[in-house]
């Protein structure tokens, strides 16, 4: 998340083959609460606390955890019991008793010392209907069937995974939509995380085409398909973009959406269906 909130631009400027390096600092608001958390059905709810540091400031060890915050979280307007602080992976969670529930609401607040309190939350969005993935190997296509929901606006995110011989996925494909079957979804550029919404089939029964940077050799491939709500569409929408132009002297620097109010982070719902297949 430190690339969230580090918007230091390198200026290039080429003057008789000569190389000059200017950083850019950007205005800082002061220290806030920083509250990240992706929040799944059935799962329990992993929440992250650390503090912001002014756009100058670039460590690699991260953000500083903020250990002794005090969490609490509302389901529907009810209050949960206190999340409990746990160390996973080397890194501070407060990790919920209860699992998350398709539909209801999360309103996640977090206090700490003299910091503004934060308030951030999300509904869960219903599981994407896919189904139907296949490939052949050797080629570079792979297809899967999506029903979108009609009425409301929705969205989705594609990854793609290599899975091993057990099964279990161990590294992750670049593709993109196929041009001889999507081309008028979206850019045809090559990507690990294709974000997109329904605007363009709102309701139908469509076969998504993917297109593979490289030819399939795996036999065991497994297809991630998520729905999103507007929060974490919008999020992952701006962080993706924030990564393609990094470093680019050319464009404005992108801020990457937060619904924490009073503070930076996101707290947003995600559906994921997984489906792993064997290659043809």
């Amino acid at each position: 998340m430190k690339s969230i909130f580090v918007y230091t631009l390198l200026l290039v400027a080429l003057l008789t083959s000569c190389e000059k390096r200017v950083n850019i600092s950007l205005p800082y608001e002061g220290d806030k609460i920083v509250v990240n958390s992706l929040i799944q059905p059935d799962s329990v709810i992993y929440i992250r606390v650390t503090r912001s540091v002014p756009s100058n400031v670039y460590d690699d060890s991260g953000f500083e955890e903020i250990k002794n915050a005090a969490v609490s979280i509302d389901q529907d307007g009810t209050p949960m019991p206190a999340p409990v602080q746990q160390v996973i992976k080397g890194q501070t969670f407060f990790v919920t008793a209860g699992k998350a529930e398709r539909g209801k609401k999360y309103t996640i607040r977090v206090a700490s010392g003299k910091l503004d309190p934060v308030t951030a939350g999300d509904t869960l969005p219903p599981a994407p209907a896919a189904s139907e993935p296949g490939a052949v190997r050797t080629s570079s296509r792979i297809r899967f069937t999506l029903d979108d929901n009609p009425g409301g606006k929705d969205y989705y995110r594609f990854r793609l995974f290599v899975c091993n011989d057990e099964m279990q996925p161990v590294s992750m494909r670049s593709f993109r939509l196929d041009p001889a079957f999507s081309n008028n979804l979206l850019d045809n550029n090559y990507t690990t995380s294709l974000i997109i919404n329904d605007e363009r089939f709102n309701g139908k029964r469509l076969l998504f085409v993917l297109e593979t940077q490289e030819p399939i050799t795996s036999q065991y491939l497994m297809l991630e398909v998520s729905s999103l709500t507007h929060n974490s569409y919008q999020y992952f929408l701006t962080t993706r973009a924030q990564t393609i132009n990094n470093g680019n002297i050319i464009t404005e620097p992108v801020r990457v959406f937060t619904n924490v109010e009073r503070g930076y982070g996101i707290v947003a719902g995600i559906n994921m269906k997984r489906m792993v297949f064997r290659t043809e």
